[in-house]
Formats: structure tokens, C-alpha cells, sequence
């Protein structure tokens, strides 16, 4: 994606036009996979508008090397682990209220790892587990999308498996794929 001269108010990086075209592009998924994190509708439409907001004021951020669609899932991923921190922190009786009604047991299952997952894991943890055994990205997937390197997610794996074997659930899929 190129970038023209910055609009007025906008940062370098992208332009107003190119993250509106972002939007139109992306909004549908983003809210998809907010409303596969959160469970729920008014929350993910509330993330979609957050991810976005955040990404025009980060425009001047935006690596020009990463694809855009690495950008959007980065940070949706950080915005709906932060909502989820969030809403366990301001009222714990929340942070187990059921999602909406859904037919998918696995994502009604995902959903209920990511809460344990806020609970015991610090943020990179909670974004390398969600990317890699939620989302099923491998490894090298995950370091692009994290902006880290291959060893360090290898390091993450493993540190992960430590502490999943503590809680009683060892990650089932090695993320070397």
C-alpha cells in the first residue's frame, strides 16, 4: 500500500482515504473476530470502532513492509485481550457471564480458554496463545504478525506449555506447522 502526502490531522504513514478503505475492507472482519473472542455482538461492534480509532491515531506506525491485514488482526487481537483484561478487572461476576447464545461449541470453548488465558498469562503470552492455538497461525505466522522474531515465539511456545502443564491443560498443537 502507498502512501500519498498525510491529509490534514492525519499522521504520517497512512492516509485518511487509505484508512477508510482499511475500514470498508476489514470492519466485517474484525467484527467477526471480536465477536469470536467476546461472545457477544454490541461488544465486538464497540471493538471494531476501538481497533479503528486506534489505527488512525497509530497511522504514522504502520510498517509499509506488513501487509495490512497483519496490522488489522494485531490489533484487534491487543483491543479484545485488553477488553477482556479489562472487563474481568472492573467486575469479575462479568468476566464469566455466558456469551450470547451460538451453535459453535469450539467457539464457545475458545472463548472460555481466552478467560483463563487473562487471568494467567501476561500480554504477549495471551496474544502468541491466541494467535497460535486459537487461530491455528503457525509460528512464523504469529512472528509477523507480533513483529518478533521466529526464536522468540519458539521461546514463548515453550514457556506457554510450562504454564498450560500447571493449570492441568497442556497445549495439544506444537505451532510448528
Amino acid at each position: 500500500m502507498t502512501s500519498g502526502p498525510p491529509e490534514a490531522g492525519t499522521p504520517a504513514g497512512l492516509s485518511r482515504a487509505e484508512l477508510e478503505g482499511l475500514y470498508t475492507r476489514y470492519a466485517p472482519v474484525v467484527f467477526r473476530r471480536a465477536r469470536a473472542m467476546l461472545g457477544r455482538e454490541a461488544d465486538a461492534w464497540d471493538m471494531v470502532q476501538e481497533v479503528f480509532e486506534r489505527m488512525l491515531k497509530a497511522a504514522g506506525e504502520f510498517r509499509g513492509e506488513a501487509r495490512p491485514m497483519t496490522w488489522v488482526y494485531r490489533v484487534t487481537t491487543n483491543v479484545c485481550l485488553n477488553h477482556l483484561r479489562a472487563r474481568a478487572l472492573r467486575d469479575p461476576a462479568l468476566a464469566g457471564v455466558s456469551p450470547e447464545p451460538s451453535a459453535d461449541a469450539a467457539a464457545s470453548e475458545a472463548r472460555d480458554l481466552l478467560r483463563v488465558w487473562v487471568e494467567h498469562l501476561d500480554e504477549r503470552e495471551q496474544a502468541v496463545a491466541t494467535l497460535l492455538y486459537l487461530d491455528g497461525l503457525t509460528q512464523e505466522e504469529v512472528a509477523d504478525i507480533l513483529g518478533l522474531s521466529r526464536k522468540t515465539i519458539g521461546r514463548e511456545v515453550e514457556e506457554l506449555r510450562r504454564k498450560a502443564a500447571q493449570l492441568g491443560a497442556p497445549p495439544k498443537r506444537s505451532g510448528h506447522d
